[in-house]
C-alpha cells in the first residue's frame, strides 16, 4: 500500500482448523476427566475471570463506564462520544447499569426462575421507554 492510500482487503482465506481444534479439545476433555478433576477450582475460577476481564475491552458499555469517572476533555475521539452530549451519554450508561443491576438481582435470588422473562422485558423497555427519553441518533 502506497503512503496515503487507504488499505483495501484483497482476499479472505477461509480455514476451519480453529473450529476443528476446539471440537477436538472439547472432546478430549471427556477422556481426560480424571486429570481435569485434579486442577484446583480456584485455578479454574482464575482462568475464567481472566478470560472474562480481558474480553471486556472493546465493549462500548464498559468503555462508557470508564468515561463516567473521566473528565470530558479526556474523552476519546469516538463517534458515540463526539455525536452525543456527555450528560445524555452518562444518563444512557446509568440506565443500562440499572438494568444490569436488576437482572443481576433477579438472577441472584429465588426469583431467578423469572430471569428469562425479565430479560425479555428489556426489549420493550428499549423500544418503548428509551425511545421517549433518547433520540435514535443518541442510542
Amino acid at each position: 500500500v502506497a503512503p496515503g492510500d487507504k488499505p483495501k482487503i484483497q482476499e479472505v482465506k477461509e480455514q476451519r482448523v480453529t473450529g476443528l481444534l476446539v471440537a477436538v479439545l472439547v472432546g478430549l476433555s471427556i477422556v481426560i476427566g480424571d486429570l481435569l478433576r485434579r486442577i484446583p477450582l480456584a485455578v479454574l475460577f482464575g482462568i475464567f475471570l481472566y478470560m472474562g476481564v480481558t474480553s471486556l475491552n472493546g465493549i462500548q458499555f464498559y468503555e462508557r463506564l470508564h468515561l463516567l469517572l473521566m473528565p470530558p476533555k479526556h474523552h476519546p475521539d469516538m463517534p458515540y462520544v463526539k455525536k452525543v452530549r456527555t450528560l445524555r451519554m452518562h444518563l444512557f450508561t446509568l440506565l443500562q447499569l440499572a438494568c444490569l443491576a436488576v437482572l443481576w438481582a433477579v438472577m441472584s435470588t429465588v426469583a431467578s426462575l423469572a430471569f428469562p422473562f425479565i430479560l425479555i422485558l428489556t426489549v420493550p423497555l428499549r423500544l418503548c421507554l428509551l425511545s421517549r427519553i433518547f433520540t435514535e441518533g443518541e442510542m
